[in-house]
């Protein structure tokens, strides 16, 4: 990207994994594609508002809960988490009303990341962060106390994953979480601030480090369309 200043990165690599999908618009409305993403991932798993399984994670010697309602919640309610996009964090949906004043703010936390972990060029390759995506899921139902007992072996490899008995399986960081996140910032700004506006709009912490979703939380967008 370095090379190519100006460059989409989402567009420059469209759809080399599922999620790498480029905006449309010079000035997003990033409630609508926080939206759009929710009904992309909303499939037939999907069992219900706080009807699925309640999941307890141990993460950066903290318990926190979510309910599963459909399977990538297992990974993206982490996520939000960890990065501090969810509502009741700090940052509001309403601040998505000036798209150009979320995409600074996206811009500040890429920084922050940065300046956190200093993740260095190597460990900052395209292909590695595609491939790390099952790796990363698998990290987090260790940390859910989740069997991954079907999984491929080589993503088991990848992932360091051995079984549920204890010390079989690495679950994951708030650095493994940063850095997937952080290649979003060097795709562009647009694009990390894309992926916090999803992770924002469908999720919020809760009292007892539980995250809710939708109609528990301070905004809940409309998803009857």
């Amino acid at each position: 990207m370095a090379e190519h200043p100006g460059e989409d990165g989402y567009c420059y690599f469209n759809f080399t994994g599922f999620w790498v999908s480029p905006l449309k618009d010079e000035d997003p409305d990033f409630v609508d594609y926080a939206i759009q993403g929710i009904n992309g991932l909303r499939g037939p798993d999907y069992h219900g508002h706080n009807q699925g399984r309640l999941l307890k994670y141990h993460f950066e010697g903290q318990v926190v809960t979510t309910y599963m309602d459909s399977s990538h919640y297992s990974f993206d309610d982490l996520y939000g988490y960890s990065l501090g996009y969810l509502q009741n964090q700090g940052l509001e949906p309403s601040m998505m009303k000036n798209s150009s004043h979320w995409i600074e703010l996206s811009k500040q936390k890429c920084l922050e990341i940065q300046e956190k972990y200093h993740f260095q060029d190597e460990e900052l390759v395209l292909a590695d962060w595609l491939d790390d995506n099952q790796a990363l899921a698998t990290k987090v139902f260790c940390a859910a106390n989740l069997s991954m007992e079907l999984t491929l072996p080589s993503i088991k490899a990848r992932a360091n994953y051995k079984s549920m008995q204890e010390g079989d399986c690495e679950p994951i960081t708030a650095r493994d979480f940063a850095k997937h996140h952080y290649i979003k910032c060097l795709l562009g700004y647009p694009n990390s601030a894309s992926d916090g506006a999803y992770l924002n709009v469908r999720a919020c912490l809760l009292e007892g480090n539980h995250i809710g979703h939708f109609s528990d939380c301070p905004y809940s967008p409309d998803m009857s369309f």
